[in-house]
């Protein structure tokens, strides 16, 4: 353990228990798949995430050549610490479960649900990794004694921040009852692998904390990088769809255990509905529009039946506005279309998504509204 500083349990439940309130569901926006070939600022995003934010938890790298989500055993992860039991550590307390939350179970959620560990790789030092949103716990480790980096933390005091937000003040010395103000920095000089944890401003209750790693001067990962750093491979979706109980074939795609749908697709699979929507394209400000209560004016390409085959896909990087509102989805471009989590989309535009296990359908119903998970 490196120059750490972490709320202890006791102070995390202190501030839980005085910020948390309505449960609100977990959903993740974590491990953006976006990368480069130069050196270039990656961002992480991790937490509680909706249509509005892409996460709770916001982190910037400098200085990073690519990045992909990397599966740790514990083992492995084990190999960032000194001493392996910090895999143990306790990082935050979940009141749903009433448990408390170690490194190893935000390990495990990564690897179960995120497919592995987003991990930065930087061919040389230094990197800057700047929390840009405040936090409970900036946690950083790496194997080794050598002083690998300049830390420089910055605090708000809990009750600036929750009762006088628009006047809270940044401290650099700790308030007698804190949490790490955005701005707080872990510069890494030295080539090593990092591991970092951690946790959002506890605003929003079950707010699952966020993991990565980076490595600098990782040679070996030279050999793992994909020919094309933007591009992931996914499959066909396999189950049935029932369009307001009618079979409807459709050229969908799971990514990281979600089905993405193509978005004209399901405008034309609901189209002349009470939940039907417009898609328009802006390609001057490269923005994607979605209009509530309007039919769809279809190009002529809709619900083509796919080949079966795995794609390749990249993030999408247009902007996405609902009825004049941006907001924040995450899309990928397959053969020139851009693909929707089919959840995001019937969330937005409150459409029923059913799923039945044992017949492998997933059913979309506009008489009904849209249910969370």
């Amino acid at each position: 353990m490196h120059n750490i500083t972490i709320p202890t349990i006791k102070e995390m439940i202190k501030l839980n228990k005085r910020f948390l309130s309505t449960v609100v569901a977990l959903v993740f926006l974590l491990g953006f798949t976006s990368v480069a070939f130069a050196a270039t600022t990656e961002t992480f995003y991790g937490g509680y995430s909706n249509s509005y934010s892409k996460g709770s938890i916001v982190v910037d790298l400098t200085n990073i050549s690519y990045k992909k989500n990397v599966i740790l055993s514990e083992t492995e992860a084990g190999e960032y610490f000194d001493n392996a039991d910090s895999l143990n550590m306790v990082m935050d307390y979940d009141y749903d479960m009433d448990e408390e939350i170690t490194i190893k179970d935000i390990l495990a959620y990564y690897n179960n649900y995120n497919g592995g560990v987003p991990t930065y790789y930087a061919d040389t030092a230094p990197v800057v990794v700047t929390a840009k949103t405040a936090m409970r716990t900036f946690y950083f480790s790496y194997k080794g004694d050598i002083e690998k980096h300049i830390y420089e933390p910055k605090y708000y005091s809990f009750d600036e921040y929750f009762y006088n937000f628009d006047n809270k003040q940044v401290y650099t010395q700790r308030p007698e009852d804190w949490l790490f103000a955005d701005g707080t920095t872990a510069i890494l000089n030295e080539p090593g692998k990092y591991i970092f944890v951690v946790t959002d401003d506890g605003l929003v209750s079950s707010s699952f904390a966020g993991i990565f790693c980076v490595h600098i001067g990782d040679t070996t990962s030279e050999t793992q990088a994909p020919k094309n750093l933007n591009e992931i491979n996914v499959k066909p979706t396999n189950s049935k769809v029932l369009v307001n109980g009618k079979v409807v074939e459709f050229e969908a795609y799971n990514i990281n255990g979600y089905n993405y749908f193509k978005l004209r697709d399901l405008a034309q699979a609901i189209n002349n509905t009470e939940k039907n929507f417009e898609v328009t394209w802006d390609g001057v400000n490269n923005a994607i529009n979605l209009i509530s209560n309007k039919p769809y004016t279809p190009e002529g390409s809709e619900l083509a039946k796919g080949d079966g085959k795995a794609k390749v896909a990249i993030p999408t990087t247009s902007k996405i506005y609902k009825d004049g509102k941006e907001i924040f989805l995450t899309a990928y471009n397959i053969n020139g279309n851009n693909y929707f989590k089919l959840r995001d989309i019937a969330k937005a535009f409150d459409i029923g998504v059913t799923w039945d296990g044992v017949t492998n359908t997933i059913g979309i119903d506009t008489s009904i509204s849209y249910v969370e998970e």
